[in-house]
């Protein structure tokens, strides 16, 4: 024999959630278009958008992961960055991804590492974390990077792994 006991009383229910933890905005299936002057530099791309404007800093999540795609002249691709979570302090304009993010740029180098941030102010992305970066012709691993926020211009940090030279 089963028995099953529930409340539909508002003030028993409401007592369990916490509004304060809850996003003022939602959004599903997100494009977001960033443009200068009326040309489009970049796109945000997102299964979810979440966002706490409310808080003393105000910020907002990507917990499904985001795709970040710059142009160099839309819609040439010039570089894009994937991960499956992410976090955007909107007062200092830093940016968090972590958990498998992949960059690549316009000559096709790909990083992969776990975690990165993008400070827009300064343009840069880095971290101090396992990277993995392949070109065409090496591979290059070590322990943190830093690079121009189109991903063209980097430096590895701890360097490990076999490069090639010209000589």
């Amino acid at each position: 024999m089963l028995f099953y006991s529930c409340s539909n009383d508002y003030n028993e229910v409401i007592k369990d959630v916490s509004f304060e933890t809850l996003p003022e905005q939602r959004a599903e299936n997100i494009e977001i278009v960033r443009t200068d002057s009326g040309k489009v530099i970049g796109k945000i791309f997102a299964p979810v958008l979440e966002r706490y404007s409310q808080e003393e800093n105000p910020y907002e999540l990507f917990p499904e992961g985001m795709k970040v795609v710059t142009y160099q002249k839309y819609p040439k691709i010039n570089s894009s960055i994937v991960c499956k979570y992410a976090y955007h302090d909107v007062k200092t304009q830093k940016w968090e991804a972590r958990d498998n993010v992949v960059a690549v740029n316009i000559d096709g180098d790909t990083l992969k590492t776990e975690q990165m941030f993008w400070d827009l102010k300064i343009e840069k992305i880095y971290s101090d974390k396992y990277v993995n970066i392949t070109t065409k012709d090496e591979i290059i691993y070590g322990n943190g990077f830093i690079a121009n926020q189109d991903f063209t211009n980097w430096k590895i940090t701890n360097v490990k792994g076999t490069i090639y030279l010209d000589e």
